[in-house]
């Protein structure tokens, strides 16, 4: 009996010591995404549920309901909507596209609290591995690109051929600048903490050529986003050292935009809405065009909307009647608030609202600016890209919103206090 309670306390230290490093584990792979193949992410995912379950029993920790629900809230409006959706088939393969909207509130609602201390602690080095993952994959694939192409065709084509050329990480250039905006985002926070010479030059070094993949792939959204959130971190930080280092930054964002002449077209195409047709198309064309379809239909969506299934047939419908070009091209609606009132209704987007508007807040009175700039980029951006409808947009969104809203949590007993480490950079 008592050999069989020693052994048993055996198995509980090593569970102590090594359950929070296998959970530290899975979360950096997580962080790691960019360079992780779309194939794999799921199992990493499911991986760390099932610490995070094992975490809960082991440390008999009760299930935060309210955060669950609040989080993941928006997941419920669209499972309703298959309720009057006639698109069924769609609408799942839609709902399954968001599933992370679900699974990150839920691993991090059932996560012990040794656990959430524990990688916390680590956010920072944490941080450090998507920065150097986002660059991985920019400076990887520009690297198999010039194996087929010149250097000069890799630059100029690297927006179309980073969609098709790397199978297993095909991803979309608007993605990938929202991936380096947010590693810019990162870096910045980790400017604030304080790190020694030799890891601010490794940092400046991974910015510019972090940088230099976002101008050429010339992505409005994420450019203006992170323009915007670069502000306001350098004017919250209140860093002297960090007014120096934006200032540049913002600069030659804004100095590659009026002196470089691709890049200039791209912004001024701002100033010249107009309808798109076949001959004459860019994206401020398309999305202007798209934008006009969608408001003539959203008093028909309502409260409820036309259902996660068929929102997009509904737009596409109207495109047949006003833009061909549009519905040969099956074009979503490019703004994920108009994506939330067409599919789930005004119900969806104030669901939507509430919850943004919630962890904003608090995070505002906890001084959280972190999570404040990454929901600020991100919904930003979504004024002109649904996000939360393809994969590469809503995985990073759901995972990095929950796990840098548990800053905001206070961890009592043997925790540390939020308010001494957690969120002061």
């Amino acid at each position: 009996m008592f050999r069989f309670q020693a052994e048993s306390m055996g198995l509980k230290e090593k569970i102590d010591i090594y359950l929070p490093q296998l959970v530290l584990a899975f979360c950096a792979l997580l962080f790691l995404m960019p360079i992780i193949p779309r194939g794999l992410r799921p199992l990493v995912i499911i991986l760390l549920l099932c610490c995070a379950i094992i975490s809960a029993i082991f440390d008999k920790e009760k299930f935060r309901w309210g955060n669950f629900l609040l989080n993941s809230s928006i997941i419920f409006i669209y499972l309703i909507s298959l309720l009057y959706t006639e698109d069924i088939d769609y609408g799942f393969r839609k709902i399954s596209t968001a599933s992370s909207i679900l699974l990150f509130p839920l691993i991090f609602s059932l996560m012990s609290k040794r656990c959430i201390r524990f990688i916390l602690n680590k956010r920072f080095e944490l941080m450090w591995l998507f920065i150097i993952g986002t660059i991985i994959l920019c400076v990887g694939s520009f690297l198999k690109f010039t194996t087929h192409y010149t250097f000069n065709d890799s630059i100029l084509h690297f927006p179309n051929i980073i969609r098709s050329d790397i199978s297993g990480w095909k991803i979309h250039p608007i993605y990938l600048s929202m991936h380096i905006g947010i590693s810019m985002i990162f870096s910045l926070t980790i400017f604030n903490k304080g790190i020694d010479l030799k890891r601010t030059l490794i940092l400046i070094f991974l910015n510019i050529t972090a940088l230099f993949f976002l101008m050429i792939m010339i992505k409005k959204g994420p450019i203006i986003a992170l323009v915007l959130v670069i502000l306001f971190l350098t004017l919250v930080f209140k860093n002297k050292k960090l007014y120096l280092i934006s200032g540049i930054a913002a600069a030659a964002i804004i100095s590659t935009i009026i002196f470089n002449p691709k890049v200039q077209s791209r912004f001024a195409e701002l100033l010249q809405v107009q309808d798109s047709n076949g001959d004459m198309t860019n994206s401020t064309n398309i999305r202007y065009s798209i934008y006009h379809c969608a408001v003539n239909i959203l008093p028909e969506a309502g409260v409820l909307g036309f259902g996660i299934g068929d929102g997009k047939n509904e737009l596409i419908n109207c495109y047949e009647q006003d833009a061909a070009f549009l519905a040969v091209n099956r074009y979503n609606s490019h703004n994920q608030y108009l994506g939330f009132i067409l599919n789930v209704g005004y119900l969806g987007l104030f669901v939507f609202t509430i919850f943004i508007l919630y962890h904003l807040l608090r995070a505002f009175s906890m001084k959280n600016y972190l999570l404040i700039a990454i929901i600020l980029f991100y919904c930003i951006v979504m004024f002109s890209e649904n996000i939360l409808e393809r994969e590469n947009g809503v995985l990073f969104f759901a995972f990095f919103i929950n796990f840098f809203i548990m800053l905001d949590w206070t961890l009592d007993g043997k925790e540390i206090s939020f308010k001494e480490n957690l969120i002061k950079s």
